[in-house]
């Protein structure tokens, strides 16, 4: 596993980095855009292991209403489906009350691991590799990201809790320091869900037209002021 050392390689949490971590290649959120067409409506739980940050495969858990189980996973590796199943080791079995809505999945794996470095730094401890999983307890409940810090000997050494649609950090067990507060800023504004990229695409374009602007309304001419004021002052109407 290669440790974790470029703390610099990590995007920041907050600014316009955040915007450029959308179009980062390997992370969850492009992992999601490889699936099949309208899939992503679909999901239940992603899972990733020994992201260093970047993991090898993500792989993807959505409900088929068509299976017993319910349980369809895709695997994603180089941009790419390597496989297709109805079986995973993750879930035995998955409901639609189990889908994560769209809409509050905002945060992508790589913004994560910025977090986990940020968390790592200011309790002085290396991580070595992540573990990803975005699920939810509950059909009412929010999604959230789970990601596991790992040594060099794979043991964990802490678990960052981590709402998937805001980016606030709901707990952060092993890790007795946090960063500061810029680094837990929110993220729901600079990421962007499968559904609002695939909106964007179909809306038409803007045309702008340029026209003249207004002609400026006349101004009097100075002979009829001064004759109102002779008038007013000579007290005739």
């Amino acid at each position: 596993m290669r440790p974790l050392f470029l703390a610099a390689a990590f995007l920041s949490l907050t600014g316009t980095a955040l915007l450029a971590a959308r179009e980062t290649p390997g992370t969850a959120l492009n992992a999601i855009k490889q699936l099949p067409r309208g899939e992503y409506k679909r999901i239940v739980r992603i899972e990733a292991r020994e992201g260093t940050p970047v993991p090898e495969r993500w792989h993807i858990i959505t409900h088929d209403p068509k299976d017993e189980n319910g349980v369809h996973e895709y695997v994603i590796a180089g941009g790419e489906v390597v496989a297709s199943r109805a079986i995973s080791q993750f879930v035995e079995s998955v409901k639609e009350e189990d889908v994560l809505k769209e809409s509050l999945v905002k945060v992508d794996s790589d913004q994560l691991a910025a977090l986990a470095m940020k968390f790592a730094q200011v309790n002085n401890v290396t991580i070595s590799s992540l573990n990803y999983a975005l699920k939810k307890e509950g059909a009412e409940a929010v999604p959230l990201w789970n990601v596991a810090c790992l040594d060099e000997a794979g043991k964990q050494l802490a678990l960052l809790v981590v709402s998937a649609g805001k980016g606030n950090v709901i707990s952060h067990e092993g890790f007795t320091a946090q960063p500061e507060a810029d680094a837990l800023a929110r993220t729901e504004t600079q990421a962007e869900t499968e559904s609002e990229r695939q909106e964007r695409r179909r809306a038409p374009k803007k045309v702008f037209v340029r026209t003249a602007p207004p002609a400026p309304a006349p101004t009097p001419e100075k002979k009829d002021v001064f004759s109102r004021m002779g008038r007013f002052f000579n007290g005739r109407p």
